[in-house]
């Protein structure tokens, strides 16, 4: 007997991502010259750019490498790490001109390189993040995604109807608690994470049937490991009376979010 059906969006329409990515670069932009300004209050000289960066890239450095090591040159680790420290203190001028170069004021436009910059970032934005990522974990504007829901459903938390948008449609049933109690934090960080991998990896491979299928097998089976057995559930399956699918329709991602009880 189906308890709980719910199908919800997992694609941003064509014109929420170009808002989204209009705001990414909106934002970038008015924020850049106070940017520029913080990172000169961080790291206003070498001997700062040294206690920060060179010396932290170091530290993580330094105990990657065997203590006997000695290189094809002879050279032993020392001084391999004493080379490596030295030419991370030199690079401070490097560093410097660098950011004197993207955020200085050309033809009196203050960080006008970094700017223009944010305008070929754009499309890679809009087809990284925006559409891999956002989809499934949503957007300030437009609010939760996939992912979030979809874990607050499956643990009933009743927020989630609040969270519901226009195009998710509640099947059968409501908000259905698959796990014990104690494990409710847990399965609903794990599953979140989960979604939002398998979204952006379907995405990536532009709907293939094959990596769709995978996904849905990892994620059924990262379910069932939380199911409470008292429940008497279907086991959660790709394709199965229980299941937490992503689907395709109309050329537009879904995720089909069903509890059976036998």
């Amino acid at each position: 007997m189906i308890r709980s059906h719910v199908e919800l969006m997992a694609t941003l329409p064509t014109n929420v991502v170009n808002r989204v990515v209009e705001t990414w670069a909106r934002t970038l932009k008015s924020e850049s010259e106070d940017m520029y300004a913080k990172i000169l209050e961080r790291i206003p000289d070498l001997k700062r750019f040294v206690e920060r960066l060179a010396q932290a890239s170091h530290d993580g450095y330094a105990p990657s490498l065997n203590p006997g090591f000695t290189s094809k040159s002879d050279q032993p680790a020392s001084e391999i790490q004493a080379a490596q420290a030295s030419n991370l203190k030199r690079s401070y001028e490097k560093y410097a001109a660098k950011l004197q170069f993207l955020f200085g004021t050309v033809d009196g436009v203050g960080a006008k390189r970094f700017k223009e910059l944010i305008d070929l970032m754009k499309q890679a934005f809009g087809s990284g993040v925006a559409e891999r990522t956002l989809p499934f974990t949503g957007t300030k504007i437009e609010g939760r995604g996939c992912a979030p829901i979809a874990a607050l459903w499956l643990v009933n938390d009743l927020r989630v109807l609040d969270w519901l948008r226009a195009g998710d449609k509640v099947k059968e049933g409501g908000p259905y608690l698959v796990t014990v109690v104690g494990q409710r934090t847990a399965f609903k960080t794990a599953l979140n994470q989960r979604l939002i991998q398998a979204g952006a990896a379907i995405v990536k491979a532009n709907y293939n049937a094959t990596i769709i299928a995978d996904q849905n097998a990892r994620t059924n089976h990262l379910v069932q490991r939380f199911v409470d057995p008292g429940l008497g559930l279907t086991p959660f399956a790709t394709g199965g009376l229980s299941h937490i699918d992503y689907i395709t329709k109309d050329d537009q991602l879904f995720l089909d979010v069903q509890v059976d009880q036998i």
